[in-house]
C-alpha cells in the first residue's frame, strides 16, 4: 500500500478510536444530569427486590483498613406502596461496647442497641415524614426517638429521650425531592452518578436528633475489592462542617448499587458493607475480624 494510503488508514483508525473513547469514557462524565433524589433512589431498578443485608464493621487501625471487626448487622428495604408512595425502612443492630473495644473508651459494659428507621416519600419524590427509634436490644421502650414532618416546605424535627435534657425541636427548609437520611442507615442505591456531580443532603443523627448539611461530590472512579472480586465503583465523598469537619465516603457500583459506606465516629471508623444476596447474617464476636 502506498505510504499516503497507509497514513490515511492510520488517521481514520485513530479518528474512530478517539470517537469511541470520547463517547464511552469522557462524555458520560461530562453529562452530569440531575443529582440523585429520594424518588430515583426508591424507584431505581431492583430497589424493591427485597431486603438488603449489611455487615457493620470497625477499623481499629487506619494503617490496616483491610483488618476489620464485625460489631453488628443492618437490614434495609425499599417498597413501592399501592398508593404510589415509597417506604424506606431500616434496622441497625450493634454492640456499643464492641464498637469502642480498642479505643480509650474501652471497658464500658456491653450495650446492644437497635436503631429503626421509617421514611415515607410521596409519588412526587418529597419526603413527607420520617421516624427513627433507638432501643435496647431486649427492651420495649424507646431510649430515643426522632420524628420529622414536612409542613409548607419546612421539615420540622423533634426528638425525645429518656431524659428531658435530650428533648429538642428544630426545623430547616426542605428543597423538593432532596435527600434526608439517618447517619447510621445505609442507603441502598445512588443511581445516575457521574464524576464531578455535586449536591447537598441533610443527615440526621438518630442518637442526638441533630441535623447536619453535607456537601456531596462524586470524586472519581476506582476499583474496590467486594465479595472476592475487583469491582469498578464511584467514590462519593460527603463533607460536613467547615475546616476540621467530618468526611465520609461511599462506594457505588457503576449501576448505582451501593457496596460500602463509611461512618466516621469521634474515636472509631465504622464501615457498612453490603452483603451478597443469600449471605449468612454476620455475628458480632469479640476478636472476630471481617473479611475485607
Amino acid at each position: 500500500m502506498p505510504p499516503r494510503l497507509v497514513s490515511l488508514a492510520i488517521l481514520v483508525y485513530w479518528s474512530i478510536a478517539a470517537f469511541f473513547l470520547l463517547t464511552w469514557e469522557v462524555l458520560p462524565e461530562l453529562n452530569l444530569g440531575y443529582p440523585p433524589d429520594l424518588r430515583s433512589i426508591a424507584s431505581a431498578p431492583g430497589a424493591d427486590s427485597g431486603p438488603v443485608s449489611w455487615a457493620i464493621d470497625v477499623i481499629d487501625d487506619p494503617r490496616r483498613p483491610e483488618a476489620r471487626r464485625t460489631v453488628g448487622h443492618a437490614v434495609t428495604e425499599s417498597k413501592r406502596l399501592p398508593t404510589g408512595w415509597f417506604e424506606l425502612t431500616s434496622k441497625v443492630d450493634f454492640d456499643a461496647a464492641e464498637v469502642l473495644k480498642k479505643t480509650p473508651l474501652a471497658g464500658v459494659p456491653s450495650v446492644r442497641l437497635s436503631i429503626q428507621g421509617d421514611y415515607h416519600v410521596d409519588p412526587r419524590g418529597d419526603l413527607q415524614r420520617f421516624d427513627m427509634k433507638v432501643k435496647g436490644a431486649d427492651a420495649d421502650d424507646d431510649l430515643f426517638k426522632v420524628e420529622g414532618r414536612l409542613h409548607d416546605g419546612v421539615m420540622e424535627v423533634s426528638s425525645r429521650g429518656i431524659a428531658s435534657v435530650l428533648n429538642r425541636k428544630l426545623k430547616f427548609p426542605y428543597e423538593s425531592r432532596s435527600v434526608v437520611y439517618d447517619a447510621m442507615r445505609p442507603l441502598d442505591r445512588l443511581p445516575g452518578l457521574h464524576v464531578g456531580q455535586r449536591w447537598e443532603m441533610q443527615i440526621v443523627n438518630p442518637l442526638s436528633g441533630t441535623v447536619e448539611k453535607a456537601r456531596v461530590v462524586v470524586e472519581k472512579r476506582t476499583l474496590i475489592d467486594w465479595n472476592g472480586d475487583s469491582v469498578q465503583a464511584f467514590e462519593v465523598v460527603q463533607r460536613m462542617g467547615g475546616m476540621g469537619g467530618i468526611t465520609a465516603r461511599t462506594w457505588v457500583r457503576l449501576d448505582g448499587v451501593i457496596l460500602r459506606q463509611q461512618v466516621p465516629l469521634p474515636v472509631v471508623e465504622m464501615i457498612l458493607e453490603r452483603l451478597p444476596a443469600g449471605a449468612p447474617r454476620p455475628v458480632a464476636e469479640a476478636g472476630r475480624e471481617a473479611a475485607p
